[in-house]
């Protein structure tokens, strides 16, 4: 039922993507058609391209952070003789990473409020929904996380009965 249940946040990441692109290419497309050909143009399509562009940063990051895709230094932590020690400096790393998040997510929340009678100029759409999306990405960043650590003691779980399953073989 997870895996399920990740596929399909997956799929709805990947489709909020796709649909932000081919919205803001229309959009622009449109737009140079009418002011090179026409003299006249969409006045909000600049300003809404820009908001497609900044909701498709974060569907893609989410859904980066989702596949464990985002840039990752392990070249230190492979080194390490321990496997405790790596374990640790895994948790560490989403440690750090949550309290950024968490950072993130009160910036925006603080944000969302002070902007919240704020229209967009060309579109008239209220500005708190940007930070609204960036809280969304956060959180959902945060669940990966707490998955991925959860993923991390199951797997240490498991080579450890591995291990003892190996090692008790082996005195046979």
């Amino acid at each position: 039922m997870i895996k399920k249940l990740s596929r399909s946040v997956d799929l709805l990441l990947g489709i909020g993507m796709a649909s932000c692109l081919t919205v803001m290419s229309c959009l622009v497309f449109s737009n140079v058609i009418l002011r090179y050909l026409f003299d006249s143009g969409i006045t909000w399509s600049e300003e809404m391209s820009r908001y497609l562009f900044v909701f498709m940063i974060f569907l893609g990051t989410t859904r980066a952070m989702k596949l464990n895709q985002h840039l990752n230094v392990d070249v230190f932590i492979k080194l390490l003789p321990f496997k405790w020690l790596r374990v640790s400096l895994q948790l560490v790393s989403a440690a750090l990473m949550l309290y950024a998040l968490w950072l993130l997510i009160d910036g925006s929340w603080q944000l969302l409020h002070i902007n919240i009678n704020t229209l967009g100029p060309a579109t008239n759409m209220p500005l708190w929904l940007l930070y609204a999306g960036s809280m969304g990405m956060g959180i959902c960043m945060c669940l990966f996380i707490v998955f991925g650590i959860k993923r991390l003691f199951e797997n240490e779980q498991q080579n450890a009965l591995n291990e003892n399953k190996n090692h008790q073989e082996g005195e046979a």
